[in-house]
């Protein structure tokens, strides 16, 4: 296994579009999936490939995470105070004088098979973006490789001239990444305050993308995924019909049932 120990959890979002599943009481990422929520489901198997430290960056109704660290001697919590009017690299930000080694970035809005976080931790290079195949989920996020880096980034499939794959939200990302990401969060915080109020929210996405354009990004493409995020009712259909019984079914096969 790879030389990764930690690991950074994003999860400070409001969770807007799921209101009337979490009625406001829980954040997305502990909505329960078959009786386990999905940041368990993510720790679980972050501990199981030998993670040792995990960060959860909280905003939206914190104290949940607060009391799942308070469990876990290994999960420490940090809280994005901004989270209603920042991007989500303002909540990576945060960690700037946590984070000293490479680390593994997740959202905390995912459900995914091991396979994946194991290719990404055994990658030959120091950082890796995973992607996927076409998944039809909605809300994608569509990737444009180009001179074998990363190129675009863009929700908006008619944006992307060659579309490569989908962003997972899963990467590997070094220490010399990471500084580059902050330099160019900086750079944008910046360039808002010369031009008057910011008119976008800054993701760790759009720090990455900057990045590419100073250094090479390893990325890594895995066609058949087993993968989904939860954005919405929609999301969380496809979740419990169709992603979760493909899941079950790669864990019986795998544990010899």
């Amino acid at each position: 296994m790879g030389r990764i120990k930690t690991a950074v959890i994003l999860a400070a979002g409001m969770g807007s579009r799921l209101q009337d599943i979490t009625q406001n009481k829980v954040p997305k990422g502990l909505i329960k999936v078959n009786g386990k929520t999905l940041v368990e489901r993510s720790i679980e198997k972050l501990r199981s490939l030998g993670i040792d430290k995990i960060y959860i960056v909280t905003g939206h109704l914190s104290e949940s995470y607060d009391e799942l660290a308070k469990k876990n001697k290994y999960i420490k919590t940090i809280k994005n105070r901004k989270y209603k009017a920042t991007g989500s690299m303002t909540s990576l930000s945060i960690l700037e004088h946590e984070l000293k080694e490479d680390f593994l970035l997740l959202e905390s809005d995912l459900i995914y098979e091991v396979y994946g976080l194991i290719k990404v931790i055994n990658f030959e290079q120091d950082d890796c973006v995973l992607l996927s195949g076409r998944t039809n989920s909605g809300d994608e996020c569509y990737v444009e490789i180009r001179d074998d880096n990363l190129y675009k980034i863009s929700k908006h499939k008619e944006e992307i001239e060659n579309v490569y794959g989908e962003l997972v939200g899963i990467s590997k990302i070094s220490i010399e990444l990471y500084k580059e990401m902050l330099k160019q969060y900086k750079n944008f915080n910046i360039e808002t305050m010369e031009y008057g109020q910011r008119t976008k929210k800054y993701d760790y996405e759009n720090a990455m993308f900057d990045a590419a354009k100073n250094r090479k990004i390893g990325y890594l493409k895995i066609e058949n995924l087993i993968w989904g995020e939860i954005d919405d009712k929609n999301h969380l259909n496809r979740i419990e019909k169709t992603i979760l019984p493909r899941l079950e079914k790669v864990n019986k096969v795998r544990s010899g049932l």
